[in-house]
């Protein structure tokens, strides 16, 4: 029976090839969704966790409510009197207090440079042999006073030069400040459309408004001392106003947010390819029942010949399996290149994302091929028995027909039912009171 239900596949490759198709696009929107989100994941990770590097603890303000809900207010700041003291402790080897907030560069025409939604990030710059520095010297010298460092991405697209002096606007009004050096963050190929501006600290401070104040205090721990154990005694000293995290917990807590978006991204994407595997499953029921009722006779000459209902049943499913597997497949391969097409349509829209290549989990690989080969499998079961009804006197009989199904009567009433359905969802979807986006877009 395999080689029966192989020959019925070669012997109808066009509609064998255009049944496949719907598989292939849902397979490959399933896969290219992870495959996009996955590495989107993995830069930001990898740029949260180059942000904590050498920190074994940090301090920051405590504010007296939860701030990661998007209340517009920020942490508040640290008398910088409180660095010598971390500094003191036994159990710190180094500690640095840095500040940071928006700093938007001007280009030569008095315009801020923004690519898309992407954030203008500034910052106090550690100096070249801090462990905490996440920067990486790519020419020039690091900023003193007066000075800032910016990206290379940025100093390229802009055609800024070392020595040249750029305006930057933070808390104030726009100073001009002389580029002493252009940078590469992290282990990540690109941060997307961000811009970079770093300065020393006491430039950083006057640009956001903080003088004789710190966002935080990155500390390295002694050796022989643990991330908890300098926890502990750093608590013992710190004012009320003042908080302590490990350095992983703190990258945990930055990159919270940004894992909400991509959990988003990727079922908002994962919606897509649902759906095409959904329309799929109808095309591959329509095409296996028409291909059956088309071979009536020959699935009439084998009963007629000894083969069981069984048998016609497992030739169906062995057809749409192998359809499901190589559809899959394929639609792996197409999504690899769709996964690149999609980083490639965000960076043509101005929402250039972090990328650090893509990559392709064995998760995803897993998900991606059995979604289209159990949707392919599972649409077949139908017309699969429709098969074994075949009587063998139909081998004989000119025109003859598959009987028809005891729900047949229902199709209509079922068809219309499912109209109004659909009708009465995307109304709802559409004027229904008070609907978050996420219901919005379901029903």
């Amino acid at each position: 029976m395999v080689r029966f239900a192989l020959k019925g596949i070669l012997g109808r490759k066009l509609r064998t090839g255009l049944t496949a198709i719907a598989i292939v696009l849902g397979v490959a929107m399933v896969a290219g969704t992870f495959m996009l989100t996955d590495s989107i994941d993995k830069a930001f990770d990898s740029i949260f966790t180059d942000v904590r590097q050498g920190s074994n603890a940090v301090i920051s303000g405590k504010s007296a409510f939860d701030l990661s809900e998007g209340s517009g207010t920020n942490s508040p700041t640290l008398d910088e009197s409180l660095l010598p003291e971390v500094r003191s402790l036994p159990s710190v080897a180094e500690a640095e207090g840095g500040v940071d907030g928006e700093a938007q560069l001007i280009g030569e025409d008095g315009k801020a440079i923004v690519y898309g939604g992407a954030p203008n990030l500034g910052f106090s710059v550690s100096s070249g042999d801090s462990p905490f520095n996440p920067l990486t010297l790519v020419e020039g010298a690091w900023p003193k006073a007066g000075e800032l460092v910016i990206d290379r991405s940025t100093a390229d697209k802009e055609d800024f030069r070392l020595g040249e002096s750029i305006g930057v606007q933070a808390e104030g009004p726009a100073q001009r400040l002389r580029i002493s050096g252009l940078v590469r963050f992290g282990s990540v190929s690109t941060i997307g459309g961000a811009t970079l501006a770093g300065f020393d600290l006491p430039t950083a401070q006057e640009l956001f408004g903080k003088r004789g104040r710190l966002d935080e205090i990155a500390v390295a721990a002694r050796p022989g001392v643990s991330d908890e154990e300098l926890v502990r005694d750093l608590q013992a000293e710190l004012p009320p106003t003042a908080q302590v995290k490990t350095g992983s917990q703190q990258a945990r807590d930055d990159a919270a947010e940004t894992n909400s978006f991509i959990s988003f991204l990727r079922g908002f994407l994962l919606a897509f390819g649902g759906i095409a595997l959904f329309v799929g499953a109808f095309v591959i029921a329509n095409s296996l029942s028409i291909t059956i009722a088309q071979r009536t006779r020959e699935f009439a000459t084998v009963r007629t010949i000894g083969g069981s209902r069984r048998q016609l049943l497992v030739s169906v499913l062995i057809e749409a399996l192998v359809i499901g597997v190589l559809a899959s497949l394929v639609g792996l391969a197409v999504g690899v290149g769709l996964a690149k097409a999609l980083f490639w349509l965000f960076d043509l829209v101005g929402f250039t994302l972090p990328n650090s290549g893509l990559i392709l989990e064995p998760t995803a690989v897993v998900i991606a091929l059995a979604a289209g080969i159990i949707v392919t499998v599972v649409a077949s079961i139908r017309p699969a028995f429709r098969a074994t009804r075949v009587p063998p006197i139909a081998a004989v009989r000119e025109g003859a027909s598959l009987p028809q199904s005891r729900f047949a009567r229902f199709r209509v009433p079922g068809s219309i039912l499912l109209t109004l359905a659909g009708f009465a969802a995307l109304t709802w979807g559409l004027f229904g009171p008070g609907l978050s986006t996420t219901a919005l877009l379901v029903w």
